[in-house]
């Protein structure tokens, strides 16, 4: 039971130890024997220290991402996300409470409603966090919505170009955590298609 609790304690393979030459001449065992007693020994490996250019990324790195995870605190921004602000975490949702939603639209032409349009890359060149992280620039300046109208147009060239791009938000009223209700929808910028 010793000789396990060293092997444990001392993280070596047993067939890599050496033998005690004293313990060996004592019992009159030859020390090969001793050192392995099936097959042959294996050398002992040695353990090199890191290089100062090992050690110097090690500490740089995540000393950048330290940095930067303070700045994205700091500035309340996501824009260097995973390391952006984390208030997103930091407190409980109210369970009876709402759950907003930034949604998009699109005016086709020849139809009566607009038409929901998926809120991403593959739509429209922009994932709905991109846009949700600077709402109040795009509400203020709706042309921003004509960079989405020309992704869609490029996306999606077999379909027929939107005339108007409509940026809106559901809000859905939540009861023990749960969607109660129909979402009431608000449209927060328009912008016609050139």
């Amino acid at each position: 039971m010793e000789e396990k609790k060293r092997r444990l304690l001392t993280s070596q393979d047993p067939a890599a130890q050496r033998p005690d030459p004293a313990a060996s001449s004592a019992s009159g065992e030859s020390a090969t024997a001793v050192a392995a007693p099936t097959g042959s020994p294996k050398p002992a490996t040695r353990v090199t220290p890191l290089s100062k250019v090992s050690i110097g990324w090690r500490i740089v790195v995540p000393a950048i991402a330290f940095v930067i995870l303070t700045c994205g605190q700091f500035l309340n921004t996501n824009d260097f996300f995973p390391l952006g602000s984390l208030t997103q975490y930091a407190t409980a949702k109210d369970l009876n409470g709402t759950v907003n939603s930034t949604c998009l639209e699109a005016q086709f032409p020849g139809e009566d409603e607009p038409r929901r349009l998926g809120f991403n890359t593959a739509t429209v060149g922009i994932e709905r966090g991109d846009v949700e992280s600077q709402l109040d620039r795009v509400i203020a300046h709706p042309e921003l919505l004509q960079s989405m109208a020309d992704s869609y147009i490029r996306l999606h060239p077999d379909e027929p170009k939107p005339e108007t791009m409509i940026l809106c938000r559901t809000t859905t009223q939540l009861q023990d955590g749960l969607a109660v209700g129909e979402p009431e929808q608000t449209t927060l910028a328009t912008w016609e298609v050139r």
